[in-house]
């Protein structure tokens, strides 16, 4: 694996200008987030198989209706390997459930709530995948490398406060965030939030070094120091007990694709929005 690079692709679908994100490595390659159900999974699964017909693993960031209820679409598609945080495994049936309404009417044809459910292994905090054979770290037999640092290996971070359930995932200088980051839309802070512990997962998000992107769950790659700035702004919300005032910020620049990437496309047969980062 020595020398290995992983690519890092955004795959942006509505509803709800989602981003999934897909690390390809050697092996196998990452998925991360599936849509808000079958018609959506199965554009971003197309646009999947367009750049790679590696075996696929999905990892979900939350356990929000717009970012897991794709799952069975994959299932179905011959995925076996399903990743959260441990919270996620433990909230995501009951999320089912709860969500199922608001998805309905956004969703046609959604399956029933228990449709939606699928077999998803708990990661560790900190948990290394080696996209050689994208297993836990030290089940693989190549080269070992800093924490993180390689960038054909991907980093498992299990956080919380735009849910319970939050899990980010690094790969070299990119840092898939989730909801905990939100470009062009204010901070979601629902029911399910906890703004102090949002703060402190974004303030252990900007301590990983040597990131420079940062991939929201909706709206475009964002520098550190927009999620600083959207970081203080929590703060202040989280302080005065109240998120009705929270700003949508928009990307101060565009964050530049690596320079050997193609340009940002849209996929013909899926008409998913694709750019490669990496």
């Amino acid at each position: 694996m020595a020398g290995m690079s992983a690519t890092v692709h955004v795959l942006v679908t509505d509803p709800v200008r989602l981003n999934s994100v897909l690390i390809t490595g050697a092996d196998r390659a990452l998925l991360i987030d599936t849509g808000a159900g079958p018609e959506q999974a199965t554009r971003i699964l197309a646009a999947v198989r367009g750049l790679t017909d590696l075996p696929l693993t999905v990892a979900n960031t939350h356990d929000h209706w717009d970012h897991f209820f794709g799952n069975p679409t994959f299932a179905e598609a011959g995925v076996t390997e399903f990743l959260g945080s441990p919270a996620f495994v433990r909230d995501s049936p009951g999320s089912a459930w709860l969500q199922h309404a608001e998805a309905s009417e956004h969703v046609l044809e959604l399956p029933a709530p228990d449709a939606l459910l699928v077999t998803t292994r708990a990661v560790a905090d900190g948990e290394i995948l080696d996209l050689g054979a994208l297993r836990p770290d030290g089940a693989h037999g190549g080269e070992s490398s800093p924490r993180g640092s390689a960038p054909h290996r991907v980093e498992l971070l299990s956080l919380s406060g735009h849910t319970d359930t939050d899990l980010a995932v690094r790969v070299g200088p990119i840092v898939v965030c989730g909801d905990l980051v939100e470009e062009g839309a204010p901070p979601q802070v629902g029911l399910d939030a906890t703004p102090l512990a949002w703060v402190r997962s974004l303030d252990a998000l900007l301590a990983l070094r040597d990131v420079e992107r940062f991939v929201p769950g909706h709206g475009s790659p964002v520098t550190r120091a927009f999620v600083e700035t959207q970081r203080d702004d929590l703060l202040r919300a989280a302080e005065a007990d109240d998120a009705s005032g929270l700003p949508a910020r928009r990307s101060g620049r565009h964050v530049g694709m690596n320079d050997s990437a193609p340009s940002t496309r849209i996929d013909p047969p899926s008409g998913v929005h694709i750019t490669r980062l990496l």
